[in-house]
């Protein structure tokens, strides 16, 4: 019998973020080709990558030009080359909601977008979604946030603005865990809800959630606002969502008169935060719950890639509009010892 039997394979165009491949079954190993790079002669850009099982997440093999010719010389993502590593292949299973292991948080500013520096900032990139723990920022922890602005190894920052500053630094002392590669693979998880982090006081009103949300405009949603949070004349409000970016809705609601909404800072423990859940109470959004219903988990690999232009072009997630193929099998005769 063959040893790499080949299971699936496909292609892409690059849209400069991590590309996310849902497999109809577990892999052993995948080989990645960028097209785009392996025609051109541009020094330093990846060409092909290969992840084999029992390498570690974000690694792979890769060849890469050397020069600005055809020629290629291989390392791996991790070590790198031309002073630089660069982000691999992960194979991950969306069913699987452990989170990541602790990671040091060495620092935290106090802003309604708070900076956290750590020097292992492990496979995170724009999108990804982190939970804090042990931190002194407490009206945060055990919060689940999509981040942003990553700097490799130094530090990240939470994507969507809180009503108001945590309230104090938050040391050395806290960790983050890696919990989802972004809000799409965060969404399989239930209840859909979200945890609000600001409303604006506004015609019509404004909703901020501490993970992207991904409701649709036209969707019933229901607001749970505790007393802790102010603005109680929204609590339990089922409202229409008109959605404005990925992190913020308006709700259709008038909220210039309401009390002002107040995001708990750290010395307002004990408390409970205010939620938004999605709502199926009528035919058109009975659809929201189905995959709560059946098993819609599946085995993926991440191919990373970076806003960082020159450690995209040494990576298998490529840069914009760079033309990727690959193809991923099983290993039936693999010696392990």
């Amino acid at each position: 019998m063959a040893d790499n039997t080949i299971i699936q394979q496909g292609y892409f165009t690059s849209d400069g973020t991590d590309a996310i491949i849902s497999l109809r079954s577990d892999v052993d190993w995948i080989e990645v080709y960028n097209l785009t790079n392996i025609e051109g002669s541009t020094q330093w850009a990846g060409c092909t990558w290969k992840w084999y099982r029992g390498m570690k997440d974000d690694d792979a093999f890769t060849e890469f030009h050397a020069a600005a010719s055809q020629a290629t010389s291989v390392s791996t993502c991790s070590t790198g080359y031309n002073g630089a590593t660069y982000r691999g292949i992960t194979l991950f299973d969306s069913s699987d909601k452990t989170p990541g292991a602790a990671i040091a948080v060495t620092a935290g500013t106090d802003e309604v977008q708070p900076v956290y520096s750590t020097a292992d900032t492990g496979k995170l990139v724009d999108g990804s979604i982190v939970r804090l723990s042990l931190t002194a920022q407490v009206d945060i922890n055990g919060m689940d946030f999509t981040v942003d602005t990553v700097n490799t190894d130094t530090n990240f920052r939470l994507a969507n603005a809180l009503d108001n500053i945590p309230g104090i630094i938050a040391g050395a002392n806290g960790y983050w865990r890696y919990i989802a590669p972004n809000a799409d693979i965060y969404n399989m998880f239930h209840p859909k809800k979200r945890t609000i982090v600001a409303i604006s006081q506004a015609n019509p009103g404004i909703v901020t959630t501490s993970v992207d949300h991904l409701f649709e405009t036209g969707q019933k949603v229901r607001l749970n606002i505790p007393s802790d949070c102010g603005m109680e004349q929204l609590s339990g409000q089922l409202v229409t969502v008109t959605r404005i970016d990925a992190g913020t809705f308006s709700i259709g609601v008038d909220t210039t008169g309401y009390d002002p909404f107040l995001f708990p800072e750290y010395d307002d423990a004990p408390f409970t935060h205010a939620e938004v859940i999605p709502i199926g109470e009528a035919a058109e959004y009975n659809h929201l719950i189905d995959d709560a219903l059946e098993n819609s988990a599946f085995i993926g690999l991440i191919l990373g890639t970076s806003t960082d232009a020159a450690i995209a072009l040494g990576s298998p997630g490529g840069t914009s509009g760079d033309k990727i193929y690959w193809r991923a099998g099983k290993s039936f005769s693999a010696r392990t010892s």
